[in-house]
C-alpha cells in the first residue's frame, strides 16, 4: 500500500538524524527517503557497510536523492568537531525515552550501527550521559529496526514542533 499525504509541513530543516556506521543499505535508504519528505539533513558517519552508490541505497531512496541535504563524514571525530551542540544519542540503554525529553529545531539524533548501535566510548562519555534516550518497548524484543527507530523519534520530535511549540503549520495542499 502506498500512502500519500493531503497534508504538507512547512518545514525548513528542523532536525538532523546521523547515522554513525550504517551497515545496510536498504535502512539507509529509507532513511535518505525520510529525510527528504520531513527536510531533514543526514549526516553519514564512516565507515560504511556499502558505497553510497549501492544499488540496493539508491532503490530504497527511489527518486528523491536530489531532494537530501547529505553530508558525509569521514570518523565520528570529524564528525563532532564539526558539530558539538544539541546531540540526543539513541540506545536501548537510555534511562529516560523520547516521551521525557523537549526536542529543539536543530537538534542532532544520532544512531548507531544495526548490529551493535552507538559505541560505549560515546554512550559513557560524561557530557553525553544525560542526552541518552530509548524509544519505549514492551521489553520482548532487544531493539527495532534502524529505518523505524529513526522514523519515531524523528516524527516525535516533529510532534513536539508542531503541537507543542507550533513552531510550523501543517498545511493542507
Amino acid at each position: 500500500m502506498v500512502i500519500r499525504s493531503k497534508q504538507k509541513l512547512n518545514i525548513s530543516k528542523p532536525f538532523n538524524i546521523v547515522l554513525v556506521n550504517p551497515e545496510i543499505p536498504p535502512n539507509t535508504g529509507n532513511i535518505a527517503r525520510l529525510c527528504a519528505a520531513t527536510s531533514t539533513k543526514l549526516h553519514l558517519v564512516h565507515p560504511l557497510g556499502f558505497t553510497i552508490s549501492d544499488k540496493e541505497l539508491k532503490r530504497a531512496g527511489l527518486d528523491y536523492w536530489h531532494l537530501l541535504d547529505i553530508e558525509e563524514h569521514n570518523s565520528w571525530e570529524e564528525f563532532k568537531s564539526k558539530y558539538t551542540a544539541n546531540s540526543w544519542y539513541l540506545s536501548t540503554r537510555g534511562e529516560r525515552n523520547i516521551w521525557d525529553v523537549e526536542f529543539n529545531p536543530g537538534d542532532f539524533f544520532i544512531f548507531g550501527s544495526e548490529t551493535k548501535g552507538l559505541n560505549e566510548d560515546i554512550l559513557n562519555l560524561p557530557e553525553n550521559k544525560e542526552f541518552v534516550i530509548s524509544i519505549p518497548m514492551n521489553g520482548l524484543t532487544r531493539s527495532i529496526n534502524l529505518s523505524t527507530a529513526v522514523g519515531i523519534v524523528l516524527y516525535e520530535g516533529l510532534r513536539q514542533l508542531t503541537i507543542e511549540k507550533e513552531i510550523f503549520g501543517v498545511v493542507p495542499i
